[in-house]
């Protein structure tokens, strides 16, 4: 991780990024919304930050559709940060569940206000998080949380438009542009994949640095 910068500076970042959102009158995709975050400098290729990004942005995203007051949308977005954290690092390979696949149950949770004992959306917090699961299954190790990312919010944009009967706007096609200095990418065999001279450029015009992907390539989450 880069010098000076801890666990709970990204966290922060996230959230930040997240309120920020809320409160502006822009419109991006949440997949845009979660490569802001992941474009913070410094911000690692494999964390458990991503765990936060993908409820973090979903929530954003859906509050604001629904025009919810922003001391709504703070105090959950601090409870999804809570449950977030509870994911450890390695859920993915260690425990079976990616957490940024449990991210979409904790969003799912947190937006219907959903507990141990609830009913209906008992059962579509756990559906949330199983279809991304299954989605995520389709590809072989090792993790990668970009890619992770990816597919958890596509998964979640399908079960959100079921469910909670909110469209989430989608790019026209996603591209990874995190491929440099990722030792767990898989190239062509990502959907995402696009070539490292475009996504070295990507990086510089959207962010005006490329990130330091080779000292951040600690495999964590």
């Amino acid at each position: 991780m880069a010098d000076g910068m801890d666990g709970d500076y990204f966290y922060e970042k996230v959230t930040e990024i997240s309120e920020n959102y809320f409160k502006s009158e822009d419109t991006k995709t949440v997949w845009e919304l979660a490569e802001t975050c992941m474009d913070v400098e410094g911000m690692p290729l494999h964390h458990p930050i991503h765990h936060y990004i993908v409820p973090a942005v979903l929530l954003a995203a859906c509050y604001k559709k629904q025009g919810n007051l922003f001391e709504n949308f703070r105090d959950d977005l601090q409870t999804v940060l809570s449950r977030a954290k509870n994911v450890l690092p390695g859920f993915c390979g260690w425990y079976g569940a990616c957490g940024s696949c449990v991210g979409v149950g904790v969003f799912m949770s947190v937006f219907t206000k959903t507990d141990p004992h609830s009913k209906e959306s008992w059962s579509w917090t756990n559906r949330a998080t199983a279809d991304a699961l299954m989605s995520i299954s389709e590809f072989e190790g090792p993790q990668c949380c970009k890619r992770n990312t990816y597919i958890a919010l596509e998964s979640a944009k399908k079960i959100i438009a079921q469910y909670l009967n909110i469209e989430l706007e989608k790019p026209e096609k996603v591209c990874c542009k995190y491929n440099r200095g990722n030792k767990n990418c898989k190239g062509k065999k990502c959907s995402f994949f696009q070539p490292k001279s475009v996504a070295a450029s990507v990086q510089k015009g959207e962010s005006g640095h490329v990130a330091h992907s080779e000292m951040l390539n600690e495999v964590i989450s």
